[in-house]
């Protein structure tokens, strides 16, 4: 099935802040303004369920927390969830295709690559990322669905267990029970397209939804087509006065191409240029979902909430690994150069089943005499799978130009499955009226399994492993006025990854060409490498520290400003990172990240919001040949601006810059990506029900590359996209 046919430097904000201390509740007691209705509200003060598993508000939280509601999602020069991502505090996202489709996320120095994920994503509560290496597909759920996304930073395995060291991200789909209609329509550069709709009604004394998109585009590199569909709804009943039952669905069908990397010189060269290695590089990948949620109100202060998930995913992709043909010394077999011809590649083709099934219990009870509250609860996953990797084509450029023939020789075979367990508590307790205590604690307990007899038989794998993971945070109070609010926040968790089952059970090798000294020539052999996977991998684990604060004031009814600071610790030991020299996995020690996190928002009557987003890190190797260098892919400082005007009906306006600089490409630390900062632009114009829109991305179609790596000497980068424009039609009924 072919998803392609489904469907036919201007800114400048300089703003000089001071954090207010403790002794602001004092100064700012004898203030009083009348609170204006033109005046919008502040989204310090919204309230999230992700920080403690709870309704709480983002001041009161005790994490770094950031919220973005559907009227600010719809602010944003952005169509997809996957390109509103770098409008999120604290998220640096790049994208090896250029366009942001299929981005990777980087979370206080947290970045997997492409190859494992460091982000927890959820909807709705529900955890959607992939078995066997963790990873998110960032599109799964259509951005006007969305009522609201949080997004939690920080190392919260307390609450979230595995693969929340770097944070949590949870979509949210939930809108009043009335009856609405909505639809989107838009088309842009390179045959982009977007189409969706998604409606809702009653259903007796319940309440249903539906919905069904369309996104995709021939991509702005050759060898770069994208295509995705998604669909689903839910059904919510309400079984007597105290409880419901909600039956979830939401699946993708995702078809995409991989144009890969080119070298610097090509890059300069032709932009649009893909390599005849990866022409057939991409992914087939088809995810479904289905979750069932009973919740019961057990008494007025006790809630019980019964879940259960079920996961099917197929997924088919070809990945080509290029080389450097390397002379070796014929006596040492040691590297003494590279031989003057093109890279070699070896394409691999992948098929992967996996079946996951889950069931999780939790029960939150509200004191409100002492005003405290507790949740906790037990968590079972299971996970099977099934994975065939072949051999697909191996040679130089001239050979995949000119000499295709297939092979899909079988490479290895395996199955196993990953069990997971877990129990948690976590709650919160005042101390004074204005300072409250924040803790919690989960166990996880994972069992890995796994047999191939392919190519070595009796093959297998059985690796067990737990954790305890505590938090302990403050939260005090700064005041609360008609024009202040504010609050102080310190906390320490521990976090922990276990290793994926990719990166322990992936057993293909990387062929490579490699040359000797044969009198006035060279002779030439192609031998295999060891196995991707590294079985020996340690989980790692994270000490985290954090320092925060949130702060608002009112200057007049009409205008006020909030801001958002957080500073972060975080010890890592055991850090996996892939080895492009062996190309396997490994612990490498451990690594120190520190940073912070700043986040303004200008608000001005309801209509007009300004921003500023600064991310500062310094991550560093704490140990081993490369100590005190930093990790490479990582930005030293990454910043969002923006400004919007956005009225209720009318005309509306936004521009914003993001960007980042100090980005290493390798662990030696000898090369940098080029720093960059991109405009991007909306106009808008809403009537009634129907608005319509024109974005404009990289204004002034600046030549950049938002990621690379360094490779024998050679700089290899993925090209990012010049200027973007595309329209487009949003109905509202």
């Amino acid at each position: 099935m072919n998803l392609h046919f489904y469907s036919a430097r201007l800114l400048s904000v300089i703003i000089a802040f001071v954090c207010i201390g403790i002794n602001v509740k004092l100064t700012h007691a004898q203030e009083q303004f009348e609170a204006a209705d033109t005046l919008t509200s502040i989204s310090i003060d919204g309230v999230v369920i992700i920080a403690n598993r709870y309704e709480n508000k983002i001041i009161n939280s005790g994490a770094s927390v950031s919220s973005l509601g559907a009227k600010d999602i719809r602010r944003l020069p952005a169509n997809m969830l996957s390109n509103t991502l770098k409008f999120i505090p604290g998220v640096y996202m790049v994208s090896t295709d250029g366009m942001g489709l299929t981005p990777q996320v980087n979370v206080r120095g947290f970045y997997g690559g492409g190859e494992a994920e460091y982000l927890t994503l959820l909807v709705d509560g529900i955890p959607v990322n992939d078995l066997e290496n963790g990873l998110a597909s960032w599109n799964v759920m259509p951005l006007a669905n969305l009522s609201s996304l949080e997004v939690l930073r920080g190392g919260s395995s307390a609450l979230y267990g595995d693969a929340a060291m770097g944070g949590v991200l949870n979509l949210i789909t939930d809108k009043p029970d009335k009856s609405f209609t909505n639809a989107t329509f838009g088309y842009g550069n390179f045959n982009s397209f977007n189409i969706g709709v998604n409606h809702g009604g009653n259903a007796g004394k319940g309440f249903y939804e539906l919905y069904a998109n369309n996104e995709g585009t021939d991509g702005f590199r050759e060898h770069s087509n994208w295509n995705s569909v998604t669909f689903g709804g839910k059904l919510k009943l309400f079984l007597g006065r105290n409880s419901t039952l909600a039956i979830n669905s939401f699946n993708q069908l995702l078809q995409n191409d991989d144009p890969g990397p080119v070298s610097e010189s090509q890059a300069a060269s032709d932009r649009l240029l893909s390599t005849p290695y990866y022409r057939e590089d991409g992914k087939d990948y088809k995810k479904f979902l289905l979750n069932a949620d009973f919740r019961h109100k057990v008494n007025p202060t006790t809630d019980l909430s019964i879940s259960m998930i079920y996961q099917h995913k197929n997924s088919k992709a070809t990945t080509t690994y290029t080389q450097p043909p390397v002379i070796l010394d014929m006596f040492t077999f040691t590297p003494i150069g590279v031989y003057d011809t093109t890279q070699f590649g070896n394409s691999k083709n992948r098929e992967l089943t996996t079946d996951q099934a889950g069931f999780a219990v939790r029960l939150l009870t509200f004191d409100p005499q002492i005003n405290t509250r507790i949740t906790g609860g037990i968590e079972v996953d299971y996970g099977g799978f099934d994975n065939k990797v072949f051999d697909h084509y191996q040679g130089f450029e001239n050979d995949y130009q000119n000499n295709y023939l297939k092979a899909e020789n079988l490479e290895f075979a395996g199955d196993g499955f990953r069990f997971k367990s877990a129990a948690y508590l976590s709650g919160e307790l005042p101390i004074f009226d204005d300072l409250k205590l924040i803790a919690g604690l989960r166990y996880d307990f994972i069992s890995d399994a796994f047999s191939s007899n392919i190519p070595v038989a009796d093959t297998s794998l059985d690796k067990s492993y737990n954790a305890l993971s505590p938090k302990l945070a403050l939260n005090l109070s700064t005041g609360e006025t008609t024009n202040y609010k504010g609050s102080i926040f310190a906390g320490f968790s521990q976090a922990f990854k276990a290793p994926t089952i990719d990166q322990r059970t992936d057993l293909k090798s990387i062929s490579a060409a490699v040359f000797f000294e044969s009198g006035p020539t060279y002779s030439m052999m192609v031998i295999d490498g060891n196995p991707y996977s590294n079985a020996d991998l340690k989980p790692q684990r994270s000490n985290n520290y954090e320092l925060g604060t949130y702060q608002f004031y009112r200057f007049s009814e009409k205008f006020a400003a909030e801001i958002s600071l957080t500073g972060y610790l975080i010890d890592v030991e055991d850090e996996i990172d892939f080895d492009l020299s062996e190309f396997k996995y490994r612990n490498i020690q451990s690594s120190r990240h520190n940073g912070l996190e700043t986040s303004v928002n200008l608000l001005y009557k309801s209509n007009w919001r300004a921003l500023i987003n600064l991310n500062s890190s310094d991550v560093k190797f704490a140990s081993g040949e490369n100590e005190g260098k930093y990790l490479k892919g990582i930005p030293r400082l990454s910043h969002t601006l923006g400004i919007t005007y956005a009225p209720d009906q009318g005309f509306g306006a936004g521009l914003s810059m993001n960007g980042a600089s100090g980005i290493f490409l390798d662990d030696e630390n000898t090369t940098k990506l080029d720093p960059y900062s991109i405009f991007s632009a909306r106009l808008n114009y809403t009537f009634d029900f129907i608005t319509v829109y024109f974005d404009v991305d990289n204004l002034f179609d600046k030549t950049y590359n938002s990621t690379g790596y360094l490779y024998y000497g050679t700089k290899y980068l993925y090209p990012a996209v010049g200027r973007f424009v595309r329209g487009g039609l949003i109905i509202n009924i």
